[in-house]
């Protein structure tokens, strides 16, 4: 039997090209057919500015304070590393308890003083985020305990994640959840 009569598939160098130049065409054929305007552009942080302006002018005008909650320094308490929950909900995590469990969103005062070498054990059954951070006195985001996106099971010692003090500088333990959670000293 001739063996050089059977055909063989192209490999090596002749295969990474054909399969190189079929890319391209189906990347210039998906480019061609694709259709988008640039609109005007405007500097970054403008638009924050100007609804700053339209609350101060609101607030000169009609003479009212704007509510609670509705300020700026409230919205952007979060991205700025602030505590996102006024301290005086926060509920105490007293030294007598070793699990707190909950749904949802919670904030907790530590009654007891974390070690660097403290463990948290942490657990989450909901399908979104899961975000635990530590806060200092002050209200000053420390770092990250856990940010997670559906159920999830694990540990974190404390004074690896408060990478912005040790572990017994905070003070002030928040969470988001979507799901039931539990958290364990």
């Amino acid at each position: 039997m001739n063996l050089d009569l059977i055909p063989h598939p192209s490999s090596g160098p002749v295969l990474r090209r054909a399969a190189a130049g079929i890319a391209s065409i189906t990347l210039a054929a998906a480019l061609t057919s694709c259709s988008f305007e640039v609109g005007e552009l405007e500097p970054v942080g403008e638009g924050e500015s100007a609804s700053a302006d339209a609350a101060e002018t609101e607030e000169a005008e009609t003479g009212e304070q704007p509510e609670e909650g509705e300020t700026e320094e409230a919205a952007g308490a979060e991205s700025t590393g602030e505590l996102p929950v006024d301290p005086s909900e926060a509920v105490a995590w007293d030294e007598e308890t070793f699990w707190l469990s909950g749904t949802g969103e919670a904030l907790y005062r530590l009654d007891w003083t974390a070690s660097a070498d403290t463990t948290l054990q942490l657990s989450h059954s909901g399908s979104a985020n899961f975000i635990v951070v530590p806060y200092d006195a002050d209200g000053t985001r420390l770092g990250g305990i856990a940010n997670e996106t559906g159920a999830y099971e694990g540990d974190s010692v404390l004074d690896d994640a408060a990478i912005l003090g040790g572990a017994g500088e905070i003070e002030f333990i928040h969470i988001q959840a979507d799901g039931a959670w539990t958290i364990g000293r």
